[in-house]
């Protein structure tokens, strides 16, 4: 953005730039001062498993479109409904979409909430100062580390320079956002057997990252 554009429409005062600069601060000075990362993992745990109800949601309504669309070729309803002063040719058939198996993203999530609940519980025994400084060290390295275990350096397919497999730009929306864009976007786009591949890579990097948040707590437990 232009100077003047921000000036006129983005934060004409500059409060914003203002709290955002004491916000970045003080999570800079409360990260550096802490025994313990200050890191939770339940409400993540949560809402990726929000995503994955979505994925299915997603799939069933692809179906249910897909089918309902043949079932109006069949009926001739495009043909019915057309300017008989244009010769239009009615749309294609949808292919069907078969059952996509999702047992392994739920497995995934599952064991991500059970992950955090116990990191919660080993935290509490941190915080209390029942755990010897190296620990302590040596679990705020793997809390350092544990982002990274949603990455795979091979990225998304088409775009491997994204390598976060739970978000990343949409591959047709800009900064758009996609969650569990790997599996997402190949529903979208109807391919299948790609579906069923993303589903795969997703779940294992959700249970790479449920491995570290274990890894913590134990370091932390007692």
């Amino acid at each position: 953005d232009s100077f003047d554009h921000y000036t006129r429409f983005g934060d004409p005062d500059f409060s914003y730039g203002i709290a955002q600069a004491r916000v970045t601060g003080r999570t800079v000075l409360r990260l550096s001062e802490a025994d313990v990362l200050p890191f939770a993992f339940a409400a993540f745990a949560e809402t990726v498993g929000g995503y994955v109800r979505e994925l299915g949601r997603l799939a069933d309504d692809l179906r249910a479109q897909a089918a309902e669309h043949n079932r109006q070729l069949e009926e001739k309803a495009f043909q019915l409904a057309a300017d008989p002063r244009q010769a239009l040719a009615p749309p294609p058939p949808r292919d069907a979409v078969p059952a996509l198996d999702m047992g392994p993203l739920h497995k995934a999530v599952d064991r991500l909430g059970a992950a955090a609940r116990s990191y919660d519980e080993a935290l509490a025994a941190a915080l209390a100062g029942a755990v010897p400084p190296p620990r302590l060290d040596e679990a705020n390295g793997v809390l350092l580390r544990a982002e990274r275990a949603l990455t795979r350096a091979e990225g998304l397919p088409g775009r491997p320079w994204y390598r976060h497999h739970v978000y990343a730009p949409g591959f047709y929306t800009g900064y758009g956002v996609k969650t569990l864009p790997g599996v997402r976007e190949a529903l979208e786009q109807r391919e299948w057997p790609r579906a069923a591949e993303q589903v795969r890579l997703a779940a294992g990097v959700l249970e790479a990252y449920a491995g570290e948040v274990e890894r913590a707590a134990a370091l932390l437990g007692p």
